[in-house]
């Protein structure tokens, strides 16, 4: 047993020792296999106690022939004639349904009180380390025998439990407690399976799989039972099209923090994905950085699912200025590819990170190809930019063509694209071609360049510029947004596009800030509608719900369930 057990068992004695002194256990009233049943009832939660008449006639006939403890209890154990056969008292926790426990004990002296606390501080130890989840019964007998008592203890298993306590043995409190033994980092299951063990297991598994000289890690499923802490600079798995992941990567909650990684093309923990899934991951990062796409969990995804995760701290940066460089809290790039199938990246959420490219999102730096989508993720307390003139910031993806994003939130982030042509909006910077559905800013500020002298800078509290494309029932609740007066909108800075039941609040005028569409359906909450109703963030809920998304309206602006 462990020292604390050691100390609990110990406390447990002096406290019923003490209890049965204060209660007049030893006046003689009661029969003698009541004491000892007394003093065990109700001190464990699985434990049933009972006086066993059977029980006492055959440790009277056993003891009539007198001889050693050793000798009796044998007798005992034989004249019981148990079913499921017994075993030795001390190893109670590891057998199974109906197997029996016996153990007998002899107290010198005349007081039967006294006898019985012995007996409990010999059997404390057994009992308070069986299982849990198992369930015992425990039949007792106590009889007066020349110079003292002889007590004893039948404990049938009930129930089996999952022993994950420590075996006691008759030399624990003369032993120094044994370590632990050592985990093997990983566990190979096969081929293709292998399970992280402990917080170094990653590394060593990439290391024996030889990556990135080797190819083998990249079609490997991966299981973390352990969090990771990642030590040096990291190398992204996948470094290219030809060499991407395709495997199963399974955090099953757990975290890998210390992610530091630089990389000419691809930064992230994966570099390249293609055909794989990562989910149910944790990752704390302190630099991601790239030349042309960097991300928190990859650089770059084709036909690829993530699923979720949560990326916090530090700064994802892709550092080229030439319009070409991706950077997201998630994703980098996405991409598709009809052999590949379609990317997905849901119910993830991004936090206090930095998040710098020519295109920037606290999600996706850019989110192309039909049929891909964003759904269900959140993005706060980060800040996102761009850092060439033709750049593209939002609160979710950069950029977004031929696409969809739904049901996401973004809030309390600072998003910036401020040079020139910077195109910058709480959800998405720039839409090409590609739908966006319930999706809401809130408390952000979203800054575009002031001025258009040579670009089509805009900004706007859900987007920046939508090109084609269609935004539904979205809001903007009093984000911070500015930019050139006649881009700057409560929706939408500049749109050719279709807004659709759309509702924003704060100091700015117009849902769009120019628009060539005639369909251009804004509100502003504390409005009248056509009906000559108040909007309410209430009323934007409901709209936002029958699109098959769940909000709610528990604070001052919406939030997703």
């Amino acid at each position: 047993m462990t020292c604390m057990k050691k100390l609990t068992a110990l406390l447990v004695s002096a406290a019923l020792a003490l209890s049965l002194l204060l209660t007049g256990c030893g006046n003689g009233s009661r029969a003698l296999s009541q004491v000892i049943a007394d003093l065990l009832s109700g001190q464990y939660n699985n434990v049933t106690v009972e006086v066993d008449p059977e029980l006492t006639a055959a440790l009277k006939k056993a003891a009539a022939e007198g001889g050693t403890e050793e000798e009796i209890l044998t007798r005992l154990v034989n004249n019981l004639n148990l079913s499921g056969g017994s075993i030795t008292f001390n190893n109670l926790g590891d057998r199974q349904q109906g197997q029996h426990g016996v153990t007998l004990t002899f107290q010198a002296g005349s007081d039967p009180d006294a006898a019985a606390r012995s007996a409990f501080t010999e059997w404390n130890r057994v009992f308070s380390s069986l299982p849990d989840d198992g369930s015992y019964r425990a039949h007792v007998s106590m009889i007066e025998a020349e110079n003292g008592y002889y007590i004893a203890v039948d404990v049938e298993v009930l129930k089996a439990g999952s022993h994950d306590k420590d075996e006691p043995d008759d030399n624990d409190e003369d032993e120094d407690d044994e370590p632990a033994p050592s985990k093997d980092p990983y566990t190979k299951v096969d081929d293709q399976n292998y399970t992280i063990n402990t917080s170094e297991g990653l590394q060593k598994l990439v290391e024996d799989l030889n990556w990135p000289e080797a190819n083998t890690i990249l079609s490997v499923n991966i299981t973390l039972d352990e969090d990771v802490a990642l030590d040096g600079t990291w190398i992204p798995i996948g470094n290219s099209q030809s060499n991407a992941y395709t495997g199963t990567f399974d955090g099953q909650g757990h975290k890998i923090s210390g992610l530091r990684t630089s990389d000419t093309q691809y930064a992230g923990l994966f570099g390249y994905i293609q055909g794989g899934t990562v989910k149910s991951l944790d990752v704390e990062v302190e630099n991601v950085t790239s030349g042309y796409h960097a991300g928190g969990i990859a650089a770059f995804i084709i036909g690829s699912q993530i699923e979720d995760c949560t990326v916090s701290g530090g700064e994802i940066m892709a550092e080229r200025n030439d319009n070409q460089g991706t950077a997201g809290g998630i994703v980098g790039c996405i991409q598709s590819e009809p052999i590949k199938g379609n990317s997905r990246i849901v119910n993830c959420t991004v936090s206090q990170t930095s998040v710098v490219g020519d295109t920037a999102g606290g999600i996706a730096g850019i989110h192309n190809g039909t049929d891909n989508c964003i759904e269900g993720c959140t993005v706060s307390n980060s800040n996102i930019k761009t850092n060439s003139s033709y750049g593209y910031a939002g609160g979710i993806a950069g950029s977004q063509g031929w696409s969809t994003i739904k049901n996401c939130f973004v809030n309390n982030n600072t998003i910036k694209a401020t040079i020139e042509w910077g195109r910058v909006g709480g959800v998405v910077g720039n839409i090409m071609d590609a739908t966006m559905i319930a999706c809401g800013s809130a408390g952000n500020t979203i800054q575009s360049a002031t001025t258009q002298e040579d670009g089509q800078p805009a900004a706007g509290g859900v987007a920046g510029y939508v090109n084609t494309g269609k935004i539904t029932a979205c809001f903007s609740a009093d984000d911070t947004i500015s930019g050139p007066p006649e881009r700057i909108g409560g929706i939408v800075g500049y749109t050719k596009s279709t807004i659709k039941e759309c509702y924003w609040s704060g100091t700015i005028t117009n849902g769009c800030g120019s628009s060539s569409t005639g369909l251009n359906d804004t509100h502003k909450v504390g409005d009248l509608d056509g009906q000559g109703q108040e909007i309410t963030w209430s009323t934007v809920v409901s709209i936002m719900n029958e699109n098959g998304n769940a909000w709610t309206n528990n604070g001052p602006y919406p939030t997703l369930n």
